[in-house]
Order: C-alpha cells, then sequence, then structure tokens
C-alpha cells in the first residue's frame, strides 16, 4: 500500500512534533480524524497533561482530546525512540527571534536531527514552522540527507506554513486551507 492511500484511508501513522498553539491542534485534528498520533515534545510537564487527556490549548476542545487519549489515538513523548514507526512528520516548532532579530531556526535543526534518528524510506515530513523561504531546503534537507537518504527519491520532504489564527473560533485547523510546497516534483 503506498503513503497516499495509507493517508487517503485514514491508516497512515502521523507524528507532529512541537505540541502548542499549532502542532498540538494539529494532533488533534488527524487523531480525531482516525489517525494514530503521536505528539513529541520536549516539555515533560505538556507530555505528562497530554497522556493523561488534560489540556492546555484554547483552541483545542478538551472532552475530544480526552476521547482521543481514552481511544489509544493519540499520544505523546519526550524522545524520537519512535519515530521510524511514523510515515507522516509535522514540524510545528517555535521559531523565536533572535537579539538580533533574526529568526532562531534551532528548534527546526533539533527537530530534524531527531527525525533523522529514524529517517526511513518512504516517509513524509513537513515543516510547519514560520521561517524563512529556503529554510527546508537549506536546514531540514541537509540534515535528513547525512542518512544518506535522497529527498524524492527516498523519502518525501515539503513546506505547509502555519495558517493559524488562535482563538479564531471561524477559522480554525480544520476549516482552514493549506498550501503544501514539495522540495521536489515527486515530494
Amino acid at each position: 500500500m503506498t503513503l497516499q492511500q495509507k493517508i487517503d484511508g485514514g491508516t497512515a501513522k502521523i507524528c507532529v512534533i512541537g505540541l502548542g498553539y499549532v502542532g498540538l491542534p494539529l494532533a488533534v485534528e488527524y487523531a480525531g480524524a482516525g489517525f494514530e498520533v503521536l505528539g513529541i515534545d520536549v516539555d515533560p510537564r505538556k507530555i505528562a497533561k497530554l497522556n493523561r487527556g488534560d489540556n492546555y490549548i484554547d483552541d483545542v476542545d478538551s472532552n475530544k482530546l480526552r476521547e482521543i487519549v481514552k481511544a489509544g489515538k493519540f499520544s505523546a513523548a519526550s524522545d524520537y525512540k519512535d519515530i521510524g514507526a511514523q510515515e507522516v512528520i509535522f514540524i510545528c516548532v517555535p521559531t523565536p527571534f533572535t537579539d538580533n532579530k533574526e529568526p532562531d531556526v534551532s528548534y527546526i535543526e533539533d527537530a530534524a536531527k531527531g527525525i533523522a534518528t529514524g529517517l526511513r524510506r518512504g516517509q513524509l515530513i513537513i515543516l510547519k514552522s514560520t521561517t524563512y523561504p529556503e529554510t527546508t531546503e537549506k536546514v531540514v534537507q541537509p540534515i535528513l540527507e547525512a542518512q544518506k537518504l535522497k529527498v524524492g527519491k527516498d523519502f518525501h520532504l515539503a513546506f505547509s506554513p502555519e495558517r493559524i489564527d488562535p482563538g479564531n473560533k471561524r477559522f480554525t485547523t480544520a476549516t482552514t486551507p493549506v498550501v503544501v510546497g514539495g522540495v521536489t516534483k515527486t515530494c
């Protein structure tokens, strides 16, 4: 079965790295749609709360979160030990500005390094973090390709900028159209 068939059929394993105001709503939507979702975050307090079904993001329905945790559709971890089993991986980490007003992409680099520990053929990695043009190709791609796999041939890599308006109940993660750009034509 192809990755596209798994996505269309709701059986692809989804991973969301960064469980803040972009990542957690995304993870909850996929899990609510029936996908098995693993969330990864560096904050152990978030991990503990989420695995109990406790919410900390206003845009996430607390009842829905409890339901997907109870149903085994969503779990959270602080490590990348299960990254190799995931088929679609979203990077939703923060990109704060440095003191020099430059984007700090260290969180993106750390996420890419974590993914690289289990990168395998057929995976799709999508960068959603707000960042400058070419971050996908110049920051993420070299880290992943250091594993001797080639983008567009062995794995897929894309950028899909976050399109979240926190607190806006009319345009949510589920109802806002997204733009996705693959690094190559086969992505």
